[in-house]
């Protein structure tokens, strides 16, 4: 608890200097004959009778300066200064992340060592971008940690049409990213394949990155040699895709697009053949991307002066009223 204008306490200082120069005065009114008479009580030729008002009306400046100084009430609001790092985390969910290099597939790896990037960003805005054939936004920029978990936990493949809209999902991150305060920005990119779909083409999306200060962190999963991709056949069974001629229909991946995308936002390009070289990815985008802040509490303040000025207020119309009708002054 604070008074916000403290200083002000110097007129309260001065208040009984002003008191002590009017009461020296005569008083220039007098109690009004026909109230007196019904009132029938020793203390209406009194001094104190005649300085009523006076009295309150000082007491109306007490409250008033009071109120001046503004009675204030903090709490904590916050105990740590977050101007960390905002992630935008930018997932590929089509039908080839189903490929069977990753066991037990691609999307289900990606997903698990994401949720352990995330659990350990505990001071970081995270968000949530999933695209295949289009790009679509789970989560916005949160600290809430357990719904960005929530939603990953609840992504597979074939939610969206088929595809591969990388470009669309770098746009789509950066306009998420594009109002962020925060002192460093980043997209974190996870796919397969290469740009096939969507209106805006990857490196346009890179550029716009670039003008925003946002880095691009592209991380390729799959053996870039490429690998069979399980899908469902009419029956519901899960079957490797094959070309006409009966071959393994295998991924294909852009890796020139992934680094040169990387390079222009000044981020960095990965390439992750199994699990552990992902998990070993994730680690090092963990080091870089650390931003030193100092922890400081956050207070609040309510606002208290209101308990002084109505009072204030009210006193001043007592002070009114006897002056008016109790005592009046002579014509």
């Amino acid at each position: 608890m604070r008074f916000q204008s403290f200083w002000l306490i110097i007129l309260l200082f001065a208040l009984p200097f002003l008191y002590s120069f009017v009461v020296r005065q005569k008083p220039v009114s007098l109690p009004h004959p026909d109230l007196v008479s019904k009132l029938n009580h020793k203390i209406s030729d009194s001094l104190i009778k005649k300085r009523l008002p006076l009295y309150m009306r000082l007491m109306a400046m007490v409250l008033l300066i009071l109120a001046l100084m503004r009675l204030q009430y903090g709490y904590v609001a916050d105990t740590s200064n977050r101007n960390g790092v905002d992630i935008m985390v930018a997932l590929d969910v089509s039908t080839s992340m189903n490929a069977a290099d990753f066991q037990p597939d691609r999307i289900t790896v990606a997903k698990d060592v994401l949720t352990k990037f995330i659990e350990n960003r505990t001071q970081d805005r995270i968000g949530l971008v999933i695209f295949s054939g289009k790009s679509y936004l789970q989560s916005p920029l949160t600290t809430d940690h357990s719904t960005v978990l929530n939603y990953l936990d609840q992504i597979h493949t074939g939610m969206i049409e088929d595809g591969t809209a990388i470009g669309m999902a770098l746009a789509t991150s950066v306009n998420r990213l594009k109002d962020s305060e925060a002192k460093t920005k980043i997209i974190l990119l996870l796919t397969d394949g290469e740009n096939n779909a969507g209106e805006i083409d990857p490196e346009t999306a890179a550029k716009m990155a670039q003008a925003m200060g946002i880095k691009i962190y592209a991380v390729g999963i799959g053996d870039p040699k490429g690998a069979p991709i399980k899908i469902q056949d009419p029956w519901g069974r899960w079957v490797y895709a094959r070309n006409p001629d009966g071959t393994y229909f295998l991924t294909k991946m852009n890796e020139e697009g992934l680094r040169q995308i990387s390079a222009l936002s000044e981020g960095g390009y990965f390439i992750a053949s199994d699990e552990d070289k992902l998990k070993k990815i994730f680690s090092e985008i963990d080091k870089r991307e650390k931003t030193e802040f100092k922890t400081k509490d956050i207070f609040i303040y309510n606002e208290y002066f209101a308990w002084f000025l109505w009072p204030a207020l009210l006193l001043l119309l007592l002070e009114w009223s006897c002056r008016r009708f109790y005592l009046r002054s002579l014509p």
